[in-house]
């Protein structure tokens, strides 16, 4: 999942990075990496962000 797709998923859920991060279950700096492109989300994290989808 890019930065630009978690960014995009976050903001279209109407969410914060601590709230998204608080639904994941991460910390809030773990979802910035990500938007940032400092850090890659595990497959765990990917799937549960996929179940926000849906």
């Amino acid at each position: 999942m890019t930065p630009e797709a978690i960014n995009e998923l976050r903001t279209r859920l109407g969410l914060t990075q601590k709230e998204l991060a608080t639904r994941l279950k991460v910390d809030a700096i773990t979802v910035s990496r990500w938007e940032r492109g400092v850090q890659t989300p595990t497959l765990r994290a990917i799937a549960k962000m996929q179940r926000l989808i849906k």
